[in-house]
């Protein structure tokens, strides 16, 4: 149960599934919120549409491990190559900052909240993350 509160189990998920990396530094948790639509159609029952996901900024690429509800790893990520994001956009809050990745085909915005509970690393790494070259030269 909620395997991705340890780095060291990002890590290891990370080297099994030979995912681009390059350091733990570069590595956030985040999530996408419920779409407009599903709030509308489902009410309260549309938050269960967020996404919860490990974003690992790689050499080449960005990669979003997706979470289950109790923030174990499922089977799925997302790979997106740096070459086809054609702008990043960040947006600093209060209690959480948000990224924004441009696509041709969407726009890909994840939150991620500056401290989290058992999760003492996200704080850290949020001010890596926005040194990394790919981050960088955006933002």
């Amino acid at each position: 149960m909620n395997q991705s509160a340890k780095l060291e189990n990002v890590i290891n998920f990370i080297n099994t599934h030979e995912i681009d990396f390059i350091d733990s530094k570069y590595v956030l948790y985040g999530r996408t919120d419920a779409t407009n639509i599903s709030l509308f159609l489902f009410g309260g029952l549309g938050a269960l549409s967020m996404k919860q996901y490990i974003m690992i900024l790689g050499k080449s690429h960005l990669t979003l491990i997706l979470l289950s509800m109790k923030g174990d790893f499922k089977e799925d990520f997302l790979v997106i190559s740096y070459d086809d994001i054609f702008d990043i956009s960040f947006n600093e809050g209060v209690f959480t900052n948000v990224f924004t990745f441009y696509t041709e085909n969407e726009k890909l915005k994840i939150r991620c909240n500056k401290k989290i509970l058992g999760m003492h690393w996200q704080k850290a790494n949020m001010a890596s993350c926005l040194n990394h070259p790919a981050i960088a030269k955006y933002v």
